[in-house]
Order: C-alpha cells, then structure tokens, then sequence
C-alpha cells in the first residue's frame, strides 16, 4: 500500500478522534462559562497544555519554518520569541490581577475599569483581530491537506474549515483543553524525533552551518542601521506586547482553578514555548538544504514526508493538525465569546445564560466563513497572523497596560488612545510602508491615552 495512503488513515484516525473528544466535551457544556473558560477549574497539568496547545499552532509549526526557510531567525523574532516573552510577561503581571476579579472576557475587565461604552466600541474591535487569525489556522491546517495528499489548496482549505468549526461548535474550551493536553507530548515526540534525523542526514551542525548563510542565524540586526533595530524593537513587540490584550491568552488565564496556577502556568508555558519552538524554526532553515525544491510554506510536512516512517509521519501530522486546530478552536472561541457574553448583553440586558451561549455557539460558522475569505486571499500563514496582531498592539494594549497599572487612566483616554493608535497605523501602512508603522502607531496609542486622560476635565 502507498505510504501515503497509511499516513491519510492515520491522519484521519487522529481527526476523528478529536472530534470524538469536541462531542464528548459538549456534554459538560451548561452555560457560556462552560464554553468560554472551561467553568474556571483547570489545574496545573490542563492549564499548562491550553496555554502551550493553544499558541503553538499554525504560525509556530507552519507560519515560522515557512518564514524562516526564507529569512532564518530575524524573520521569526515575533513567533515564537515574541510570543514565548507575551506569555511570561502576563503570567508575571497581569494574571493575579485579572483572576482576582473572576472575569471571564477582556472586555468585562474593560467594561470594569472604563464603563460600558468603551465595553461597546472595544467589542467590535476585537472581531477583525481574530478574523486574521482564524485564517492562518485554516490556510496551515489546509496546506498540510495540500501537501498529503495533493489537492488543490481551495478543498484543502474548506475540508479544514468544516473540520474546525464542527470542533469548535461541539465543545468550546472543554474541547480545547482535553485534547490539548495530549497533543502538546505528540507533537514533541515527532519533533524531536525529526529533528536529530535531519541533523545527522546532512553530516552535523558544522556541515550545515557551512552550507547556510551566517545571516540565517544572527538573532539580532548586524548593521547599524535605526530603520533595521527599530523594525526589529516591533518584532518583539508585536506579540510580546500586543498579544498580552488578546481574549485567547486571557481565556485560559481565567480558566485556571487559582492565582497561583494561573500566574504559574503561563510563564511556564512561555519558557516551553519559546524552547520548543526554536525546533520548527531551526527544521524550516535547515530545510534549505535538505529539500532544495521546497518554496518553504510547507517545509515541515516536506520534511516529515522525507525522513520519517508512515507510523511517526501520521502520529506528527496528526497532533500538528490537533494543535493548528486547538489554535483556530481558541481563535474562534475568542471573538464568539465576546459576541455572546458582552455584545448579546448590551443588545439584550436580560439576555438568558442559555441564550447567550447560544450566540457564542452560532456565530463559530459565521466568523468561520469570514475567515477563511481572508485566508484564500492572503494566502500566507505568517503575514495573516501579523496583520491581525497587529491591531492588538496599536489599538487596545496600551489602553489596557495603563488601565490596570495607571488609575489616572480614563475612559477618554483610552477610546482617543485606541482610535489615534490605529489611525496612525492605518496611515504608516499607507504612506511609508516600509517603516515600522506598528511600533509608531503603539506609542501613538501610549502617548494619547495618557495625554487625554491627564486632560482638564470641563465641568
């Protein structure tokens, strides 16, 4: 029988599987508690593997080998560096102070902290962000079908859709955090059992570093340039500061039975993740010489197709399609939870707790469908989530760092903060796309919220 074949059945073992645990999470599914952070009882061992699942996903195993096939390691500062740093920054500072007040969304925190108008408007802003990211998670989970078994990137990409958004659709967080757990060792397993058999293929890391360019290697720019540094501050900030507002992480932060796991769980889970996540980067680089034909998009598929048996091959694509599935499943839950919790609320004040799970639940297949029109049209895992990133950081972080560690922050302040900052963005990508219009329009953001808010108040 064709390897191929034997891999497929495998794969799709895995996947059914995981929607045998999204059917059986369902079960504990009683009101949109339930469904948006698990009813708040995960421990040590759950809440690490969410934080960890969640964020490893398309961008770190698809997006970063991809990206760093083509640009090496200053291509990738954002994923997973940026991102490793995101999660031990909110473990440090943040989590005690969100898990204290039992909120469930970040836009409770914000509705407490500034009212229920910047509640409002905050509400809608969220959508386009996790509209990007819902899209990369499909556009990876379709490119690793493409790869397997040969389709057209368009099927690839709509079975993935359906796939993700019946899984999300059943079990919500519960769904998330089972099988993330389990997936967070398998793909581990086939990470490390990959990586020591390209390693040894292509004569040792002295043989490979001769054969690559000293650039795919510098972890920070190498000439003096301003434009080159601040480019690179914005990689790290993107997420590393950006993401600290995303309802995803705040999610599972919640979800957490206590303080102490809460704060815990995310610094480890960034340590594991900027850890494990040097792996895919380092296989997207060394795929440079391994696969000579490769574009790089899918490198990581390319490779295990190369060097791994059909037993390993299935297992590693199995949890990789498990993990780019926990992320688009939190990437999904993100903007439906705040669509059912906050906005079906505002609409409706004596909104029922069945009917607000309700809207969580039917507006999966609607942003799903959003999404995966952004993903056909970027077509490019690691741009899709920058993009989307991008607007945490420049309209709601610094409204947020201040709210929870300034009081003289105001609601003025923040609204004038999140528009000036996304004005300023949209106006660098316009005018000077080439500067780093996302570290310019976060500072914009900074600057006006504190400006504004130590304003004279008219009486």
């Amino acid at each position: 029988m064709d390897p191929r074949i034997l891999i497929l059945i495998g794969v799709a073992g895995y996947i059914v599987l995981i929607l045998g645990i999204g059917w059986r999470a369902s079960r504990r599914i009683q009101n949109d508690k339930d469904f948006i952070i698990a009813g708040g009882r995960l421990g040590w061992a759950l809440s690490i593997g969410t934080i960890f699942a969640t964020w490893f996903g398309a961008e770190t195993c698809m997006g970063s080998s991809g990206t760093a096939f083509q640009k090496g390691i200053l291509g990738v500062i954002a994923d997973p560096f940026g991102a490793g740093l995101c999660l031990i920054l909110a473990g440090l500072f943040f989590a005690k102070k969100f898990k204290e007040r039992n909120y469930e969304t970040i836009i409770d925190f914000f509705e407490d902290r500034y009212g229920i108008r910047v509640a409002k408007i905050f509400s809608v802003v969220y959508l386009p962000v996790y509209l990007g990211w819902i899209g990369a998670q499909l556009l990876a989970f379709g490119f690793i079908l493409n790869s397997l078994t040969g389709f057209p990137l368009l099927p690839s990409v709509l079975i993935a859709t359906g796939v993700v958004l019946v899984y999300t659709f059943l079990g919500g967080m519960w769904a998330d955090t089972m099988a993330d757990f389990f997936q967070m060792f398998i793909i581990l397993a086939g990470l490390l059992v990959l990586f020591p058999i390209l390693v040894k293929d292509l004569g040792g890391f002295g043989a490979i570093r001769a054969k690559i360019p000293d650039s795919f290697f510098h972890f920070y720019p190498h000439d003096r340039s301003p434009a080159s540094w601040l480019h690179y501050v914005q990689a790290w900030m993107m997420v590393g500061i950006g993401s600290l507002a995303a309802q995803d992480l705040f999610s599972r932060i919640m979800a957490a039975k206590n303080v102490t796991i809460s704060r815990g769980s995310a610094i480890v889970s960034g340590l594991l993740y900027i850890t494990i996540g040097l792996i895919p980067v380092l296989l997207g680089i060394f795929g440079r010489i391994a696969i000579l034909e490769s574009s790089g998009e899918s490198i990581l598929i390319e490779l295990a197709l190369k060097y791994l048996s059909p037993l390993l091959i299935a297992l590693l694509v199995g949890a990789l399609l498990g993990a780019i599935m926990s992320s688009a499943d939190s990437a999904i839950l993100a903007p439906s939870s705040i669509i059912g919790h906050n906005i079906v609320p505002l609409i409706k004040p004596d909104a029922s707790e069945k009917l607000k799970l309700t809207a969580c639940r039917m507006s999966v297949p609607f942003l799903g469908i959003i999404s995966l029109v952004l993903a056909l049209y970027f077509k490019s895992v690691y741009r899709l989530a920058q993009e989307s990133w991008g607007i945490l950081l420049v309209g709601i972080a610094a409204p947020m760092i201040l709210g929870v560690y300034w009081k003289k922050t105001t609601a003025s302040g923040a609204l004038t903060g999140c528009a000036c900052g996304v004005a300023a963005w949209i106006g660098m990508k316009v005018f000077y796309p080439d500067s780093p219009g996302n570290l310019i329009g976060f500072f914009v953001s900074l600057a006006a919220t504190a400006l504004v808010s130590l304003a004279p108040k008219k009486d």
